[in-house]
């Protein structure tokens, strides 16, 4: 994390995304506009248990005016997701870095494959919205995960705009029926510059 002092931002809403998984969103108290983001990044949280954790923004980054996160609430984790989602709700104060990318979308590829296994579609959110609303390059999203229940976006990944580029698989927590995704990284498509993001 950088050395940039942190912001102190408002839970302006928060509520279940999927099975274990709560989506919160910051705003300014404000409602002063936030540092802007690129799609990919994400923003170190402290949270209410004191522990400093990363979560990836899943909201536009033609958004100036909130963060999105999704947190899983790991039961037999170290005990920072539990904390935050536990204590989650409107009016809470928190404490975030800026925005950081680790994991930004490459300006000079033609067409995107986005690979996401639970959890993992947090920042997938920010691509595809990006690539949706304000991008234009196309792109095919493969979403894996366990069960509907337990899968964050959902709803909003089988709708327009996103429908038509996504492939939603659940495996029912069974190996033998885990996605073949070896015809897609076999040959991730026939136009050139294309990138893989998983």
């Amino acid at each position: 994390m950088s050395n940039t002092p942190l912001m102190r931002l408002r839970i302006a809403h928060t509520e279940p995304a999927a099975r274990g998984i709560q989506r919160i969103e910051l705003r300014h108290p404000q409602g002063d506009l936030l540092p802007p983001f690129t799609a990919g990044a994400h923003i170190p949280v402290r949270t209410s248990g004191g522990a400093m954790r990363q979560y990836s923004l899943c909201n536009s980054p033609a958004e100036t005016d909130r963060y999105v996160i999704a947190v899983k609430r790991e039961e037999n984790g170290r005990g920072g997701s539990r904390s935050l989602v536990d204590a989650a709700q409107p009016g809470l104060m928190l404490d975030v870095g800026e925005p950081e990318n680790l994991f930004e979308l490459d300006p000079k590829a033609s067409s995107f494959v986005l690979i996401a296994g639970g959890i993992g579609i947090t920042p997938m959110m920010a691509m595809a919205r990006h690539l949706v609303s304000e991008d234009g390059r196309p792109f095919k999203l493969y979403y894996l995960t366990r069960d509907a229940e337990g899968s964050a976006f959902l709803d909003e990944l089988c709708a327009q705009p996103f429908a038509p580029s996504v492939v939603v698989h659940h495996d029912g927590g069974d190996p033998a029926n885990a996605y073949d995704l070896w015809p897609v990284l076999e040959k991730p498509g026939s136009t050139r510059g294309r990138h893989v993001y998983c």
